[in-house]
């Protein structure tokens, strides 16, 4: 893999796509809530305005988001049941990604009058359903099938913080946990 490439997708146990999505799912979480209480009376100017900031915050790391994890499932062999399990992740997450840039859209208006327009925390709460379920489907890509998990549960602290100190990457995402399985049962990595 290309230096340039290797940088954007983050190291072995240090991938930069997870860390995106926590702030921008941060994000949008800030300006769904912000919508609502806009919308039940709460500072109902503030809201109006900090729900588009939030969302805009979100929008503008969905890129950067979308690129590390197209990356990733680029890699991932095709229709294993890791596949299939990222690829509807990747679309419930474009989907919510539409579903906050609509919001944003409609809201925009809000940001002059102060209001937050009910269309607008209605498709909120739309796209932060549909995030939560491509949410959930990435937790699985990771916790379940360990995708670019390492799984070095003695390595020291520097180990563990400072990406390459000692650990390699072992062949791409999705098989670093798997090559160390193997490299722990003395299996190593024959013929790679």
């Amino acid at each position: 893999m290309g230096t340039a490439l290797g940088l954007i997708k983050g190291w072995a146990g240090k991938p930069s796509h997870p860390p995106l999505t926590d702030v921008s799912v941060g994000a949008y979480a800030v300006g769904i809530a912000m919508l609502v209480l806009g919308a039940l009376g709460i500072e109902r100017e503030q809201m109006a305005h900090g729900s588009l900031l939030a969302i805009g915050g979100g929008l503008a790391l969905a890129l950067p988001t979308a690129i590390t994890g197209l990356l990733d499932w680029l890699e991932i062999s095709k229709g294993t049941a890791l596949w299939r399990v990222a690829t509807a992740h990747l679309v419930f997450m474009l989907a919510a990604t539409a579903l906050f840039a609509l919001t944003f859209a409609v809201q925009l208006n809000g940001y002059d009058t102060g209001e937050v327009a009910t269309l607008a925390w209605i498709l909120g709460l739309a796209a932060g359903a549909v995030l939560g379920v491509g949410g959930y489907l990435g937790g699985a890509i990771v916790f379940v099938y360990g995708m670019r998990v390492l799984g070095h549960r003695d390595a020291s602290v520097a180990d563990a913080l400072i990406p390459g100190r000692s650990t390699r990457d072992c062949g791409g995402p999705g098989r670093e946990r798997a090559n160390h399985a193997a490299d722990e049962k003395g299996g190593g990595r024959s013929g790679r």
